[in-house]
């Protein structure tokens, strides 16, 4: 049983790899730090797959205006680490910022 949920994971996984998952999060007024990033990360990919990923790395901020970005790894929980672009859509207000999330199609 946990081996089909750990496939039917990874293969939700791959699925965002056509579609990207907007959340808004909190941010200072110049970036989005990189603890909060990768909570945020976490949490959204938690909601959209039905599993919490084993870790999420985002070495660093993102800067809160529109189109800038950064890279982070997502590893899930048998391992299998992927890349994944996080991209800063728009300021909803002074204190929080919208952003995309896009996981890469192959693992690294």
């Amino acid at each position: 049983m946990y081996a089909m949920t750990r496939i039917a994971a990874l293969a939700a996984i791959g699925a965002l790899t056509l579609t990207a998952c907007s959340v808004t999060t909190k941010s200072s007024s110049d970036s989005v730090g990189t603890e909060e990033l990768e909570k945020q990360v976490a949490d959204s990919l938690t909601e959209q797959v039905g599993q919490a990923p084993k870790t999420v790395d985002c070495p660093s901020k993102l800067e809160a205006k529109e189109g800038a970005n950064t890279r982070c790894t997502l590893t899930t929980p048998d391992g299998t680490k992927y890349g994944l672009t996080v991209t800063a859509d728009r300021k909803s207000s002074e204190e929080a910022v919208q952003i995309d999330i896009k996981v890469d199609q192959k693992p690294k």
